[in-house]
């Protein structure tokens, strides 16, 4: 199922493509093996409407990067196959690190890199891909970034020789080749296990219900540890857990970068594939890959784990986030999407966090000027709202129209005011809108999704270097922000970047100035957030 642009929907589920109070990570696959997708930015914010928190892509293409900067969500980024000769050599590696990874991070949450696409498959790759992981090992300790960003390569579940019972799964022994030198790159890296499942390709072996989390009851004991199975997921996965402690004593975590549920076939014909012989693609529907969808995140995030790992976080990735025309293999291989290219749900999936009453106040567009500057006055006024990023040089006075500079102080009253209906009425001329009203530096509050309430400060990712350059000196001087802790040898020292430091010393200005809008302004090249952009020992305080 490889493409090159994939959502940890891996929806980790790539859906950390979500934040659950409790339970597992489930994120989104972002298959790009099409020619109808839309730009890197309008996917951004379809992935943020839909509270996407965990997205995986194949590749590090400098766009997504930049669309996903100050969003929150985590990020897996990948190689190609193709290019794993290339990872082969070290200062290539250094290179890629340098200019593909250090410009981004921490702005953009990348927390993973996966090395190579199911390489047990591929003759060419198959030995490639550990030295490669140990170059991007290597790189990153380079620039302080080891431990902070994961390293692994996802492989297919055909990598096991058994999987029934769960507790009897063994690797193929054929694979020696690659599973030796990576499991012991894992324990020593403590890097995650990658793996795919697909339960839909084990109908023949199993019923609808046991593969779609709808049995009633135990579909089976195993006969050697006694734990019972629901369904075919969790049985799949221990699996993989058993074959993972037949060759290692410590417990390696997994991570599954593909599941999913075609919603179309060629109408009841068998696959005609290596192993897939006994799928019936009429079992490819609308229905039951919502059914799978809806379940399989229920079931990852209600924190129940498997019967041999109830202790264990499950982080899964749904593939996938589009219909790719371009895919090859059979027709159910390029109707595995949530979402039409025009971005259109193919059918209703909900995930956790959606709905939580994320809502932005704006101006009518029904309104008369007179009404809506009556309004603005008094909510600039009496009403309190903080409109000083409307002002001349600040980041929102630009457009410089009354419509906008009411939206934005609306919202802000409103945010203050407990998001009532009462907070947005403004005489009729304000409504209650669910979509981010944001636009470049011009960031409309929100009530933080902190669970204490807090917001941040952080570098825009719009800024030029040489406006970030003379903010950080002004933050770090003037502006008696601490600094000293992005000093070298310091925690925060790491990584060695314009964007990193910036971002630290905005935030304690911020923090030490009332965290009002005027605080993170810095001429337009700042922005607020309100998820925690503290990593490692580098506490933004």
């Amino acid at each position: 199922m490889a493409s090159t642009f994939k959502l940890v929907f891996a929806v980790p589920l790539l859906l950390q493509l979500l934040d659950f109070c409790r339970g597992g990570k489930v994120g989104v696959d972002f298959g790009t093996d099409a020619n109808n997708l839309p730009s890197p930015d309008q996917v951004s914010d379809l992935v943020q409407k839909h509270n996407i928190q965990y997205l995986r892509i194949y590749d590090s293409d400098p766009k997504v990067l930049k669309s996903l900067s100050n969003t929150g969500i985590e990020l897996m980024v990948g190689v190609h196959n193709d290019d794993l000769s290339k990872f082969q050599s070290q200062s290539y590696v250094d290179s890629w690190v340098k200019n593909s990874i250090l410009p981004y991070y921490p702005a953009t949450k990348i927390t993973d890199i996966s090395v190579g696409v199911e390489v047990t498959d591929s003759p060419d790759a198959a030995n490639l891909a550990v030295p490669a992981m140990r170059n991007v090992v290597s790189a990153l300790k380079k620039v302080g970034l080891q431990g902070r960003i994961k390293v692994s390569t996802p492989l297919s579940f055909g990598v096991l020789s058994k999987s029934y019972p769960p507790s009897d799964g063994a690797f193929d022994g054929s694979h020696d080749n690659v599973l030796g030198p990576l499991l012991d790159f894992l324990e020593e890296n403590q890097s995650p296990f990658m793996v795919n499942l697909y339960p839909f390709y084990a109908i023949g072996d199993a019923s609808l219900d046991a593969v779609l989390f709808k049995s009633p009851s135990s579909i089976f004991v195993d006969p050697n540890t006694g734990f019972s199975y629901k369904n075919i997921f969790d049985a799949q996965l221990d699996a993989v857990h058993f074959a993972l402690a037949k060759r290692k004593s410590r417990r390696i975590p997994i991570i599954v970068t593909e599941t999913g549920w075609p919603t179309k076939g060629s109408g009841g014909h068998r696959l005609a594939m290596a192993s897939l012989d006994n799928v019936d693609d009429s079992y490819a529907s609308i229905d039951n890959a919502k059914t799978y969808n809806t379940n399989l995140i229920r079931h990852v995030t209600d924190g129940s784990g498997t019967p041999a790992r109830p202790d264990e976080e499950l982080v899964v990735y749904i593939f996938s986030l589009f219909n790719e025309n371009l895919k090859q293999g059979p027709e159910i291989e390029r109707n595995f999407g949530l979402f039409y290219p025009d971005m259109r749900s193919v059918y209703n999936l909900v995930f956790p966090g959606k709905g939580t009453g994320r809502s932005w106040c704006v101006a009518s567009s029904q309104a008369s000027n007179s009404a809506l500057q009556n309004a603005l006055d008094w909510a600039c006024g009496p009403g309190k709202a903080d409109c000083s990023a409307l002002q001349p040089d600040q980041q929102c006075f630009e457009p410089n129209n009354l419509v906008s500079h009411a939206s934005f102080a609306f919202n802000n009253y409103y945010q203050k005011n407990g998001l009532t209906d009462q907070a947005c009425s403004f005489g009729g001329t304000g409504i209650v809108v669910y979509n981010d009203p944001s636009y470049g530096s011009c960031i409309y509050n929100v009530k933080s999704r902190d669970p204490k309430g807090r917001t941040w400060c952080v570098a825009s990712s719009q800024a030029s270097r040489s406006n970030l350059q003379n903010a950080l000196d002004w933050a770090c001087g003037p502006g008696k922000a601490d600094c000293s802790e992005i000093q070298p040898n310091q925690k925060c020292f790491q990584p060695d970047t314009l964007f990193a430091h910036a971002s630290f010393a905005f935030n304690n200005y911020y923090q030490k100035n009332g965290a009002t809008d005027a605080s993170c302004s810095f001429r337009g090249n700042a922005i607020k957030v309100d998820q925690d952009p503290s990593y490692g020992n580098c506490i933004y305080h």
